[in-house]
């Protein structure tokens, strides 16, 4: 099944990384799971890099230090 949200990925892809993308949204509603499926689609490959599997203490050395990039 296609949702919405697909349209919209395909629209945002159409740009050439001209914009970021953030998708927000309610937990555990699939917006993992369709991003994924996108990448896996529309993309030769990809990097998925999910913040929930990372330690806290590295968390704060990457985001304390945000500011400098």
């Amino acid at each position: 099944m296609r949702r919405k949200i697909y349209e919209k990925l395909l629209e945002w892809k159409s740009r050439n990384g001209e914009s970021a993308l953030l998708i927000k949204g309610a937990r555990r509603v699939g917006k993992s799971y369709i991003v994924e499926e996108f990448a896996k689609k529309e993309y030769k490959s990809y990097i998925k890099i999910d913040f929930n599997d990372i330690p806290e203490d590295t968390l704060n050395l990457i985001f304390s230090n945000a500011s400098l990039l």
